[in-house]
């Protein structure tokens, strides 16, 4: 099902890079950097494996999120895929799980950056606005749902993941727009 889902992906990504200067004339934003907080764990599985584990969890893929790039000092690096869990289904849950999926430097790992956040549809705005963003909570409750399902994951030092360039960034632009 998953794979299925790709060409959306590709089209929100596309859609995103020509929205986002328009935007941002006015404010808004359809790109964000994912802060270095926001890392959870790298899994040695490349992200379609990755996917699949996602859906039998839960998550279903956030087709509406803005896109993502690593806030490191290296060549920007957008996300292959949003995904997002509602605790008590979508239009119950008034916060969601949101995971932004990287590949990794071999192209064989997934890196996963996680948050705790409002639900971008029974809060918008506050969505939106990225408030009450918590990427230790978010973090926690991933590691928590692949403990639990038995499925392995490594905490891999920023340099060894990213390289070089990741020691120089401060990442402190925080999960703000890109400019």
């Amino acid at each position: 099902m998953t794979h299925e889902l790709r060409f959306l992906e590709r089209l929100r990504q596309h859609a995103a890079s020509l929205l986002h200067a328009p935007l941002s004339v006015v404010g808004l934003y359809a790109e964000r950097r994912t802060p270095r907080e926001q890392y959870a764990f790298t899994l040695r599985e490349p992200y379609p494996v990755v996917e699949a584990q996602l859906h039998r969890l839960g998550f279903v893929r956030n087709l509406v999120s803005s896109v993502k790039y690593r806030a490191y000092a290296t060549p920007p690096e957008t996300t292959v895929a949003s995904w997002v869990r509602y605790p008590e289904g979508a239009l119950a849950s008034d916060d969601q799980l949101h995971l932004a999926l990287y590949v990794g430097r071999d192209r064989a790992t997934t890196d996963m950056y996680a948050h705790w956040e409002p639900s971008w549809i029974r809060h918008p705005i506050r969505h939106y606005r990225a408030t009450d963003v918590d990427a230790q909570r978010g973090i926690e409750r991933v590691r928590s749902l692949f403990e639990n399902a038995g499925i392995e994951y490594a905490v891999v030092p920023a340099k060894e993941r990213i390289g070089g360039d990741a020691a120089d960034s401060t990442g402190s632009a925080g999960d703000a727009p890109i400019g």
